[in-house]
């Protein structure tokens, strides 16, 4: 029997989004872990809502065979077009290509690739280069880092290697060890990761995250061994958990390079709706969301360039009251 009805509500779905008055949007995420992931998805749908499209939205919930899946499904319905949202970018490449061949556009974010009409990304090289240079500054261009890092996702790769490049230039900065923490758990998995290596390692003097969530466990395992007066943490994306983290008196995490997720979302439809109208040379190969600069305690005197906010003024800016 409950077979039986959730078959009927497949051909349920299947015959609602066929017959639709307007063209429809398969927009596929890996997991809403995070303020940025949830930012983007709320850019797309208040985009989608403005332009008056219909559309599909998918959640891998982290797992990304299940978000492949979820593409390989908008194929099988011929959708008009498809965002990716983010997520392991080689592994869609064979089916970007299949949708290719079916001539239905393909939009990504953070994901570059031969087969995508556009990428929609934040200046990832940018954030990299200021938040590493912020990094060696304050260390004085002498001390050890550590670096907490995401496989699979092409910016936070960027970013990871922005500091590498940056870090050449001055051979007493020293990258001591490297961690991977997946998606899922991820500030108890940095959490844990941290402190195990500071009770055996405590010549630590920066910690370096190419994203938010890690922040927040990196900086929970320096607070409770009693570390927040030597090792101070920096990390790309303003989620209001790391906001929220940096405005306290105590915390380590001095130094944050935020997004702006929704533009994100909202440049991708913009993007989408070009494609879909017949106007694909008109969109850029990537198309960039603007990004903050923000520090603890003085964005004037330690970032250069583009905008500078202190924590407060950061929360106000990305996530002003209704």
């Amino acid at each position: 029997m409950k077979k039986t009805i959730s078959l009927l509500i497949a051909v349920m779905l299947a015959a609602s989004i066929f017959l639709a008055s307007g063209p429809i949007i398969g927009a596929a995420s890996q997991h809403l872990n995070n303020d940025w992931n949830r930012g983007v998805v709320k850019g797309l749908k208040d985009a989608f809502e403005a332009y008056g499209y219909e559309f599909i939205h998918t959640n891998a919930r982290g797992d990304t065979g299940q978000q492949v899946a979820d593409v390989e499904n908008f194929l099988a319905r011929k959708v008009d077009a498809v965002i990716i949202a983010g997520g392991e970018g080689p592994a869609f490449e064979p089916v970007m290509k299949k949708l290719q061949e079916a001539g239905i556009p393909v939009i990504t974010i953070d994901i570059p690739s031969q087969y995508t009409l556009c990428n929609v990304t934040s200046d990832n090289f940018n954030a990299g280069e200021k938040l590493a240079l912020y990094t060696i500054n304050k260390l004085g261009k002498k001390g050890n880092i550590v670096v907490f890092d995401t496989p699979g996702w092409y910016s936070l790769l960027v970013r990871s290697r922005m500091l590498d490049t940056v870090a050449m230039d001055y051979p007493d900065i020293k990258i001591v060890a490297r961690f991977e923490c997946s998606v899922i758990d991820s500030v108890n998995s940095s959490y844990e990761q941290m402190r195990s290596y500071l009770l055996s390692n405590p010549n630590v003097n920066s910690v370096y995250c190419t994203w938010g969530l890690p922040a927040l466990g990196a900086s929970k395992a320096i607070k409770e061994l009693g570390l927040e007066d030597k090792i101070f943490v920096t990390c790309v994306d303003a989620d209001q958990a790391v906001v929220q983290e940096m405005m306290l008196p105590n915390s380590p995490l001095t130094g944050v390079v935020g997004q702006y997720p929704e533009k994100l979302g909202q440049i991708a439809v913009q993007m989408a709706d070009l494609a879909i109208k017949g106007e694909a040379d008109k969109l850029p190969v990537e198309a960039y969301a603007p990004i903050i600069l923000i520090e603890k305690d003085a964005p004037e005197i330690w970032f250069a360039g583009l905008e500078r906010m202190l924590p407060p003024q950061a929360w106000e800016a990305l996530y002003p009251a209704d």
